[in-house]
């Protein structure tokens, strides 16, 4: 029996040395990307992942499942508003033409209180093709890809939970603030019945009154696609308003939670460390009792 306890005490001892001796830097990332995941409200269910040809798990470089968004994300010459996603885009070159014209999306205007002679301004015109362009033409939003419940005649997934910059909503915000609405989520707040999007309430309010401040109205209007976060998050926020290297700098913080989301499936949700002390533990009692 002492002979069983003494080669157990080794065991465990050398493995919980090699284990923190190989975590010890990793370990307060992971503590951090933990931390930050929290204060981000990241999903907790791990998103859906894609296989890229290379045939590695990946959720980084997706495209959603929706009528005009292709099946991978490929380089494409764009032009117009959309022009900073034509390294790797989700969508073709007419998406993007469309986009730099249009006033609304899927038979929705975003300007709909028109019945009230309310018409949107062009600052907020502008910031809402701009999320248009990263809706349609994004490969980066891969880790907050999930499906689209009920599912909807243009799509079968949407973002959820996105990490939005405050910076960037606080933007948004400020250039439609004046800007009229007649319901707090443009997912439910309009009847299609007529073939396009009409207002349930017929009431129009400012976005200010509406949705009361940036937060709520970043998170609210397209119904929990993005969450606001601050910006100097350890994993990194996303911003629709951007140039080309603001582009590649959103893949960086998909990477990031790609990463996170594949460590959390990989170990069930445990930190790499207590995974392999629980397995070394297990090993020991196993030992003792025979």
């Amino acid at each position: 029996m002492m002979n069983k306890g003494f080669f157990c005490g080794l065991l465990l001892a050398a493995l919980l040395f090699s284990v923190l001796g190989e975590t010890t830097t990793p370990a307060k990332e992971d503590k951090a990307a933990e931390t930050t995941a929290n204060a981000a409200s990241v999903p907790t269910t791990t998103p859906p992942t894609t296989m890229s040809h290379a045939g590695h798990v990946t959720m980084a470089g997706k495209c959603m499942k929706a009528r005009r968004h292709k099946q991978l994300p490929s380089k494409e010459t764009l032009e117009g508003i959309c022009t900073p996603w034509s390294e790797s885009s989700c969508c073709n070159v007419t998406t993007a033409k469309d986009i730099d014209n249009t006033e609304g999306s899927y038979n929705f205007k975003w300007s709909h209180c028109e019945h009230d002679e309310r018409h949107i301004s062009k600052e907020c015109l502008n910031w809402f093709r701009k999320d248009l362009c990263f809706y349609e033409c994004s490969s980066h939003g891969g880790p907050w890809i999930a499906q689209e419940s009920p599912a909807r005649k243009w799509r079968e997934e949407r973002f959820r939970n996105l990490p939005l910059c405050q910076s960037e909503c606080n933007d948004w915000f400020a250039a439609c603030k004046d800007d009229f609405t007649c319901s707090d989520n443009w997912y439910t707040g309009f009847n299609y019945s007529t073939g396009e999007g009409v207002c349930i309430n017929t009431t129009c309010r400012t976005i200010s009154d509406t949705f009361g401040n940036a937060k709520n109205f970043c998170e609210k209007v397209w119904d929990n696609s993005f969450k606001v976060v601050p910006n100097n998050v350890t994993m990194g926020c996303i911003k629709i308003n951007v140039d080309a290297e603001g582009v590649k700098k959103n893949g960086e913080v998909a990477h990031k939670y790609n990463d996170y989301y594949q460590t959390q499936k990989a170990t069930g949700g445990q930190p790499r460390a207590a995974a392999g002390i629980s397995v070394a533990l297990s090993v020991a009692l196993l030992w003792i009792v025979q």
